[in-house]
């Protein structure tokens, strides 16, 4: 869930459990940047460098959770379950992007990846 960080502020966290109490997965809340103080280019700039690992993040963070649904029940890192050391810039959040969609593919990626293959 994404939040303003305006005057009003509401935090969402969900875990997800299974029958006998092991996680499956976490939810995780991220905070989305407040809004710049001035209109500098230096300001505007940090806003927008800000909002993109704000949006990254939330991607980041569906796929982690998609990810630890879909695995339930297999062996996987613990930080997938609980959304911990998640990525801190906007370059860690991109290659977490895709080792996300490369360890956790689908069936279509793991297709086209076939696809690709010559011979």
């Amino acid at each position: 869930m994404i939040t303003s960080r305006g005057s009003f502020r509401a935090t969402v966290e969900a875990e997800h459990r299974d029958g006998e109490g092991n996680l499956i997965a976490k939810s995780v809340s991220i905070q989305a940047p407040s809004p710049p103080q001035c209109v500098r280019i230096r300001c505007l700039w940090r806003f927008v460098c800000e909002v993109m690992l704000c949006s990254l993040l939330t991607v980041y963070h569906r796929k982690r959770f998609t990810y630890a649904e879909r695995n339930r029940h297999k062996k996987i890192p613990e930080n997938y379950r609980t959304g911990e050391n998640s990525p801190t810039n906007i370059r860690q959040a991109i290659f977490a992007i895709i080792k996300l969609t490369i360890i956790g593919g689908t069936r279509q990626w793991r297709k086209l990846k076939l696809l690709q293959i010559p011979g």
